[in-house]
């Protein structure tokens, strides 16, 4: 019962009170006796968590208080994709989780509706894209959306894959080869897979973390990487990162050619990452320094050669990675967030002489093709010269979107 009982704590956290889903989870599972099965009944109750709205609706005539939902949730979920907990010991303790939480007049009705939970009988929804929009616990809105801009047969390829659980890894190139980290890796009988970035696809373990937190490799997925190599940075040039929190990009642009980069943020808590991931790493020629941008900056007019618009996006290609991303999804605020990137994007085209890099981790084309499409026939001295949406393929692959912008001679 206490693993059950504190993934229902860090659940109720999360939907009630709008606690971030990793930092809640890192919080609290330490005192766990199983942490693995901790996270998992977390993260699969957030992934799963518009399939079991549906169940939910289906199980009861009245929908139920908000803590005896999560707690419903839990219990559907974990009694359909979870077989290492037996079907009644799942039953018995949510009901006395139920009792501990003040609901002990809910007792009966949380038992005997887990009790009669077979999400087996239940049927799917006539209609196609509420149909697919349940099977693949997608939002209808966000469903129907990238029906319109994909069409429904690659929409329902996209959505189907599985979560990929093999983290992606770069050496640090400054203190290891990509050839010493295979030996390396081969040496502890440790299985990878090349990706096209030139990084490597592993599974996580106690090895690996260690040579991540003595800066010898760094976790960085593999269309972060190829958005840097976008870049195309060159010895001797400026480049400018405009959204660079915690980092990565910039270290990494930082060891392919010998530039001068500054990496800024809005956020001054946010800098402070940027300084500790510049260290891990063995140093590195970043200026850290606070800047707005979507607030013009005269200081930097002409400054750069080349600028890095990684902008704020809605996140919806990395829900694999970030469980509670659809939580708080809307297609008004992938709009909202159209409105900052452009923006960010006018304003580096005010600082960058020669190239943006313009790129997101997000699917919908309101973030992506838009604003850049939009910015290019209104800034006729910039054009397009490649752009690729990359969607999720269960392969390590992403959501991700990459836009490289030249300025015409």
């Amino acid at each position: 019962m206490n693993d059950l009982l504190m993934a229902f704590e860090v659940l109720l956290a999360i939907y009630k009170d709008g606690a971030y889903s990793n930092l809640e989870l890192n919080k609290r599972v330490n005192g766990a006796s199983n942490q693995a099965i901790v996270t998992r009944l977390v993260y699969g109750v957030l992934q799963k968590n518009v399939q079991l709205e549906y169940y939910l609706s289906k199980v009861v005539s009245k929908r139920p208080s908000k803590t005896i939902a999560v707690l419903l949730k839990l219990g559907m979920y974990t009694l359909t994709y979870i077989n290492s907990i037996p079907k009644y010991a799942v039953v018995d303790s949510l009901v006395t989780i139920c009792e501990k939480y003040g609901k002990r007049q809910l007792k009966g009705f949380v038992n005997s509706t887990l009790k009669n939970f077979d999400a087996s009988k239940i049927t799917l929804p006539n209609d196609k894209f509420e149909a697919l929009s349940v099977e693949t616990s997608v939002p209808q809105w966000l469903v129907r959306t990238y029906c319109k801009q994909y069409g429904f047969d690659r929409t329902k390829e996209f959505l189907s894959v599985d979560t990929f659980t093999k983290e992606h890894i770069r050496p640090n190139i400054k203190r290891l080869t990509l050839l010493q980290l295979k030996d390396r890796l081969d040496r502890e009988n440790i299985s990878y897979e090349e990706s096209v970035a030139g990084g490597l696809f592993v599974d996580n373990n106690s090895y690996i973390k260690s040579l991540n937190e003595r800066g010898e490799i760094t976790f960085q997925s593999m269309t972060s990487m190829l958005a840097v190599q976008a870049m195309d940075v060159k010895d001797g040039e400026k480049i400018l990162d405009m959204c660079s929190a915690p980092g990565g990009k910039a270290i990494y642009m930082s060891q392919l050619a010998d530039a001068k980069i500054t990496a800024c943020d809005v956020h001054q808590h946010r800098l402070q990452l940027i300084r500790d991931y510049i260290n891990r790493m063995g140093g590195a020629d970043i200026t850290v320094r606070y800047n707005d941008g979507s607030v013009f900056n005269q200081e930097f007019v002409d400054k750069f050669n080349k600028t890095l618009c990684d902008v704020p996006c809605s996140g919806l290609g990395v829900v694999g990675k970030k469980a509670d991303v659809y939580l708080t999804a809307s297609f008004e605020k992938c709009k909202e967030l159209a409105v900052l990137q452009y923006e960010i994007l006018c304003n580096a085209s005010k600082y960058t002489k020669n190239r943006i890099v313009y790129s997101t981790c997000t699917t919908l084309r309101e973030e992506n093709y838009n604003v850049v499409g939009k910015f290019v026939k209104e800034n006729t001295q910039w054009k397009i010269s490649k752009s690729q949406q990359y969607l999720p393929d269960g392969k390590g692959q992403d959501g991700f979107f990459i836009a490289v912008l030249e300025r015409s001679k």
